[in-house]
């Protein structure tokens, strides 16, 4: 009774003092189970485990080139243009605000509306002008985690390089007359990663062509003509965060909705109009034909997954906490059909009058 709960505590301590170590470790591992059933593809036709290993990572590399040179260019230059354009925006707002002072004025409030006017327009001028420097920065700390990146790629390779020695650690585990449970253990765990991964690696892309086809057709017809020059950076920001559930939508939709505001109302309007009609099309179509069951748990375990992972690692956590879920449901899955708790013994309780008389 006393060392359960000492133990929990020593494993919750080492496990927070190792946290970089543990994500490293948790990323290489869900990257070598979604790339296994490649691997183990190429070895079905005779290719050997190493030589294929080097092939699917190969194929990757080139998959990651092509999306740098035809995605991330355009990307980098819009997203550029538009913190270039923030001080006129900032212009923009100001003149706006200095329009309602002379109707606020009129109504005779209990303050000086001008200097309060003026102090919301330094503000938000302030904030505007500040956000680019951040964005920069922050597009900083991203490209220098590709050092830890290159780290989780060397270690998902010794994992795939180990997978038929890891697979045997596995199935000892499990006692000598269940190894077909142990097999599919194995299978069920590989199957729900990838499932995931797949899954929502195309529903991010289909989201993402999507928003950015649909800001550029605004752009097309004039409704809002800045918007083709930023309809690939909203896209790929709209595809990536539609990673995160429930709140991604709505993120993915905060900053092309904030620059039409900028041009018109009508403008922002209609960008709020194509994004609704995309998460209806997502939400009766797409998720149900390719998401599927994919993590199929309560939401608020999703979201709890989030925000531990949020905390931990920032937006790197959240991506890995929620294949992590998927993994977790088909484990609890697979054993609660064959590991059973111990019952309550109800003669070893007291009766219920007994107790309700001591007390």
């Amino acid at each position: 009774m006393v060392g359960l709960p000492v133990l929990i505590i020593l494993v919750w301590f080492t496990a927070s003092m190792i946290t970089t170590a543990l994500f490293i470790f948790l990323s290489a591992g869900i990257i070598s189970l979604m790339l296994n059933p490649l691997v183990r593809r190429l070895e079905d036709v005779h290719i050997p485990r190493y030589l294929g290993v080097f092939i699917v990572y190969l194929a990757l590399l080139a998959a990651i080139v092509v999306f740098f040179i035809v995605v991330i260019p355009p990307t980098i230059n819009q997203l550029q243009q538009l913190i270039n354009n923030f001080p006129s925006y900032a212009e923009t707002v100001r003149h706006q605000i200095e329009s309602w002072k002379t109707a606020l004025v009129r109504l005779n409030l209990p303050f000086d509306v001008g200097q309060e006017i003026n102090r919301l327009a330094d503000r938000i001028s302030g904030a505007l002008l500040d956000l680019g420097p951040s964005i920069l920065a922050y597009s900083i700390n991203v490209v220098g985690d590709l050092s830890q990146f290159l780290i989780i790629i060397v270690i998902s390779i010794y994992m795939l390089l180990d997978a038929k020695r890891i697979g045997r650690f596995v199935r000892s585990l499990f006692p000598q007359g269940l190894q077909a449970d142990a097999d599919e253990f194995v299978s069920r765990t590989q199957r729900a990663v990838t499932h995931w991964i797949q899954a929502q690696a195309l529903l991010s892309f289909l989201i993402g062509l999507s928003v950015g086809i649909g800001i550029w057709f605004l752009g097309l017809i004039g409704i809002w003509p800045e918007g083709a020059k930023y309809s690939v950076f909203f896209g790929a920001w709209a595809g990536l965060t539609e990673f995160i559930p429930y709140l991604g939508p709505i993120l993915g939709a905060v900053p092309p909705v904030i620059t039409a505001l900028f041009a018109s109302p009508w403008a922002a309007l209609a960008v709020v109009g194509v994004f609704i009609f995309i998460q209806e099309v997502e939400a009766h179509i797409l998720v149900p034909n390719i998401m599927g069951s994919a993590v199929g748990v309560h939401p608020l375990v999703v979201i709890f997954a989030m925000l531990a992972g949020a905390e931990l690692r920032g937006f790197s956590g959240i991506i890995l906490a929620l294949p992590l879920v998927a993994l977790g449901r088909e484990i609890i899955s697979f054993f609660r059909s064959r590991v059973s708790l111990e019952k309550w013994h109800e003669d070893s309780l007291p009766p219920l009058e007994e107790t309700t008389g001591e007390q």
